[in-house]
């Protein structure tokens, strides 16, 4: 496009708006009689609406407090005298105008800024009855669908002294974001109520404000917020003991232990999911108890007790069953099948994870399918099978509803691309998972992760880099007390130290990694583990240690039911001369 040339020509120079854009006229400098002329749109706003007989004027502030839009049904509920003619007058001066929405007849404001003017002018003690009086229509004319209108009856109990009500129906709202995994705009409905606990008696506000703290803790998990919810919660710990009441102390010891199982103090959690568990007995609150044996469970997958994670799975299930939550079942079933893929125990995870997908469809929550679609992927990964447990990965990712989930399913299909040889694949979504696991701080998951970048370094020939690297995951694997990060980290510093020719510590990261493995009965991995120290005997020439690690490896694989390991197994022994 050609640019266009300055002229000279002042007729041909385009206008130019004042920057003061409210103001629409300027009286002449020697207007000395007549009425004021209104000085901003808003002024000729005003105007109008005084100029408006006195029902007319009263309807239209009726709907301004009503909202942008109000619903006729709900307008007729609230008006005490005959509608129709009122509203036709204001639909004639543009005011108003009616449209369809969402199957309901609805009359808007032609222009919100009339709203907005309208609004004002109601005095502010007839404004505060108005919409109580509005709350109280909607309680009755959605009285047999009242979440529809949770955000609205609670924008209008806030502008009332019912300011128990507001805080009713923002926890309902909050509680409707949850649902719909919309959990930092749960946090924000969440902040606003406790500015409405704010004005209840002080003698009511410890309760609800402390139930506030819970739902925001809740929701701080699938947001990856970890330090911030410790630290909300320790805020609230003196109210808590002071209320002395277990079913609270359950749920707010269970929430801050898993806090601190993200973060990855181990002390300060199991401290915590133990008082929890306590104090949810005594409740006898099946749903707490049957959420912190998922916690637990969930845990000791990555942390190197798989059959105790068995144990607590199948507990959380059975409470959580008979507590009728089939919105916590799903997760318990997908914590019991991550164990069972620690154990090697390839069909019984696969079918953990169909129930968690069930129970996952049963509430429609994609939360709980995207977890099971990576845990899935996880068993397709053992057994060799790359390309469907790519596609479950990217089928957990695009299921994923929040940043937590995501952090998972990319660090699980980083991996899947790393096994299948693809670095330029694998490496990105591994830095990504880095990424969003560094910004949470969750340390176990970084332990992992770290260890799989280094070993996509050490395969792109990169040893430097890859072992600072593994040494860092190793150290970090340790402080945080998972068994499997410890593991992968030193078998990794193995392979690198054979590549550099640095044997003798070949064999002490990769003895140090089968210790690891085997404290944590990881079967899989414990195979893996001897096929590395058979292929370093080999090197080393020491053919007695060769054969004893690749029977035993072998035998492994062949129990496990992983063909491909199998048969990367035989290969080795047809190289080396083994016998069958």
């Amino acid at each position: 496009m050609a640019r266009r040339q300055p002229t000279n020509d002042p007729k041909a120079r385009p206008l130019r708006c004042k920057p003061q854009l409210s103001r629409v006229v300027e009286a002449p400098a020697d207007a000395q009689a007549g009425p004021p002329v209104p000085d901003t749109i808003q002024e000729v706003l005003l105007a109008r609406i005084d100029r408006l007989a006195e029902a007319p004027r009263r309807l239209l502030q009726t709907a301004a407090v009503l909202g942008q839009e109000a619903p006729i049904p709900l307008l007729r509920a609230v008006w005490e005298d005959e509608l129709d003619p009122h509203l036709h007058e204001l639909m004639r001066l543009e005011f108003l105008h009616a449209k369809s929405w969402g199957g309901e007849l609805v009359v808007a404001f032609t222009h919100s800024l009339t709203r907005d003017v309208a609004y004002e002018s109601v005095p502010a003690a007839r404004r505060r009855a108005l919409h109580g009086t509005i709350a109280r229509a909607l309680e009755a004319v959605y009285a047999d669908r009242l979440p529809e209108v949770y955000d609205r009856l609670a924008h209008h109990y806030g502008r009332t002294d019912d300011a128990a009500k507001a805080v009713l129906y923002l926890t309902r709202f909050a509680d409707k974001a949850v649902a719909a995994h919309a959990h930092l705009e749960a946090v924000r409905i969440l902040e606003e109520a406790r500015t409405h606990v704010d004005r209840l008696p002080p003698e009511a506000q410890e309760r609800p404000r402390l139930e506030l703290a819970l739902a925001q803790a809740l929701s701080l998990v699938p947001l990856g917020a970890f330090q911030e919810l410790v630290g909300l919660l320790l805020r609230h710990q003196a109210a808590m003991e002071r209320l002395n009441d277990p079913r609270i102390a359950g749920r707010y010891h269970f929430l801050l232990g898993r806090g601190h199982l993200f973060l990855g103090d181990q002390r300060q959690a199991s401290h915590h999911l133990e008082v929890g568990l306590a104090a949810a007995e005594r409740a006898e609150d099946d749903t707490t108890q049957g959420c912190i044996h998922y916690v637990v469970a969930q845990h000791a997958a990555m942390s190197g007790r798989p059959r105790d994670g068995i144990e607590h799975g199948r507990r959380a299930i059975a409470l959580l069953k008979r507590a009728a939550q089939p919105w916590w079942i799903g997760p318990a079933y997908w914590a019991l099948g991550l164990n069972h893929v620690v154990l090697g125990e390839f069909d019984a995870a696969l079918a953990a994870e169909a129930q968690a997908t069930a129970f996952g469809t049963e509430v429609g929550d994609p939360q709980i399918a995207a977890s099971a679609a990576w845990a899935s992927g996880l068993v397709h990964l053992c057994r060799g099978d790359w390309p469907t447990a790519i596609r479950s990965c990217e089928e957990a990712l695009a299921l994923s509803p929040d940043p937590l989930n995501t952090a998972m399913a990319l660090s699980w299909l980083g991996l899947a691309w790393l096994e299948r040889g693809d670095l330029t694949q694998a490496v990105p979504r591994l830095e990504e998972a880095m990424r969003l696991h560094v910004q949470f701080g969750f340390r176990q998951a970084q332990a992992w992760i770290t260890a799989f970048l280094a070993e996509a370094h050490g395969r792109a020939g990169r040893l430097e880099p890859a072992l600072e690297l593994a040494s860092q995951s190793l150290e970090l694997a340790r402080a945080v007390g998972t068994l499997m990060g410890v593991g992968w980290a030193a078998r990794t510093l193995g392979r690198l130290a054979r590549a550099r020719g640095a044997l003798a510590d070949a064999q002490e990261h990769l003895r140090d990694a089968l210790r690891a493995f085997e404290d944590a009965e990881a079967e899989f991995e414990i195979a893996r583990t001897h096929l590395e120290l058979a292929q370093l005997a080999h090197v080393e020439g020491q053919t007695d240690a060769r054969g004893l690690h690749l029977a035993d490896a072998r035998r492994r694989l062949r129990t496990l039911g992983v063909p491909r390991w199998v048969e990367r197994a035989e290969e080795l022994a047809r190289q080396w001369g083994e016998a069958p």
